[in-house]
């Protein structure tokens, strides 16, 4: 989500509205290590991302078809608004498994040196 909040704060300061943004969205494909949790898939839902690639499924929390397809945008309704309305988008799972399950693996036995210490 770090990426996709830099392109919309770039997009904001050139003045484009909500449908702009989402215009540019839905020609963007993200490629990920892990299926998208929940509440990652409904924020690409309503931003309207054309594709999502990922790894390995997230079987605890899988947004793209593991616990719910919010990636088919049928299941989803946040208001009246349109914007805030959730966009169906393409998701493609399981590229390389077995290495995203063993990059994750790494990672964490590792630690994140970038997060929180709690003491």
């Amino acid at each position: 989500m770090e990426a996709i909040d830099i392109l919309m704060e770039q997009w904001q300061m050139e003045g484009l509205d909500f449908e702009q943004v989402a215009k540019r969205f839905s020609t963007c494909d993200l490629y990920v290590t892990c299926e998208p949790c929940i509440m990652c898939a409904a924020a690409l839902s309503i931003i309207g991302i054309r594709e999502v690639y990922y790894g390995c499924a997230n079987d605890k929390f899988g947004g793209c078809g593991s616990i719910l397809p919010l990636h088919e945008g049928a299941s989803l309704e946040f208001s009246s608004s349109s914007s805030s309305k959730a966009r169906a988008f393409k998701c493609t799972g399981g590229i390389l498994s077995a290495e995203a399950v063993a990059l994750l693996r790494s990672f964490y036995e590792q630690g994140n040196p970038n997060g929180m210490l709690f003491i």
